[in-house]
């Protein structure tokens, strides 16, 4: 069933179904689709082993993590004269598990994954999953420091009270968003605001019905709308989202389609104009404009 709202912006609302972990749950879905266009940067971009783009504000300087067998590394490519080059291993990076680097909107720094040891000189993060040992992650930041990239420092035990914290994503008021397991053992979206220099203990994020698992937010750089997967399919971490803010919280998730979600997509992150997102696919890195959705939300308010 769909009810149309606006003949001018092709609005409409749909009863759609997502099944997840044996949960059939209602999203809205909206037909105002763009389609995601393939991302390469001039060919330096190989989505079998690269993920998760992070633009400067300037869109002249690129980071992204790179998969070798079991390890990952931040790499880093500047835009000169309309090419990108090759890209390099970040000044951060090399040594961990570095995963999921995350530009603040500004971008005076950068806020990333790995599973470096919290003190000199100790082990690398880990984590059980049913008995078997995995890579961990915690949250770490870096500032720029005017010409280079500074040491990066952990973002300490407020923030990071599990041994696997990913997919990190930031607003312009500094609160960070990122992915944990939860008590129900699901891996879920929680945020920590920014006041007075310091982080404040994580929440959960309030996203459509609470049963259902979170992953990978793309958080507008002004707050108004998140992008993020939503349950689980056979394809991917879930169907691709977004919701917009309404006041204290969050509207309902409305799906980004078909031609969006038939790629397994997840790893989304906001371009720094508010205005698209890209995330990684089955086979591709692509870039989504997000006007369609943003346009339909104006038109309905």
């Amino acid at each position: 069933m769909k009810a149309k709202v606006s003949m001018a912006t092709r609005w409409f609302l749909l009863a759609a179904m997502l099944f997840t972990g044996g949960t059939v749950l209602p999203l809205i879905a909206a037909t105002p689709a763009a389609t995601p266009i393939p991302v390469t940067l001039g060919g330096i971009i190989h989505p079998d082993s690269d993920d998760t783009l992070a633009f400067t504000p300037d869109g002249n300087t690129v980071f992204f993590d790179r998969s070798e067998g079991k390890h990952k590394t931040i790499m880093v490519s500047h835009k000169a004269n309309g090419r990108w080059s090759q890209p390099e291993v970040a000044n951060f990076s090399g040594h961990w598990y570095d995963q999921d680097p995350a530009l603040a909107p500004g971008g005076s720094y950068l806020i990333f994954s790995s599973d470096r040891p919290v003190l000199p000189g100790g082990k690398r993060l880990a984590r059980n999953v049913d008995g078997k040992a995995y890579h961990g992650g915690n949250l770490w930041k870096v500032a720029w420091k005017g010409s280079r990239w500074g040491a990066p420092t952990w973002l300490g035990s407020t923030v990071n009270q599990s041994s696997f914290l990913v997919s990190p994503s930031i607003a312009a008021d500094g609160t960070l968003y990122f992915i944990q397991r939860g008590g129900d053992r699901a891996m879920h979206i929680y945020r920590s605001l920014y006041h007075d220099a310091r982080y404040l203990p994580p929440a959960r994020v309030s996203l459509g019905d609470p049963s259902v698992s979170t992953h990978d937010p793309a958080i507008a750089p002004d707050g108004s709308f998140i992008v993020f997967g939503y349950g689980k399919t056979a394809v991917g971490l879930g169907r691709l989202c977004i919701a917009f803010r309404e006041g204290g919280h969050w509207g309902k998730p409305i799906d980004l389609g078909d031609a969006v979600n038939a790629v397994g997509p997840w790893g989304s992150h906001a371009m720094p104009n508010g205005r698209a997102i890209t995330f990684t696919g089955n086979s591709a890195i692509y870039r989504l404009a997000l006007e369609p959705w943003q346009r339909g939300r104006a038109a309905v308010r």
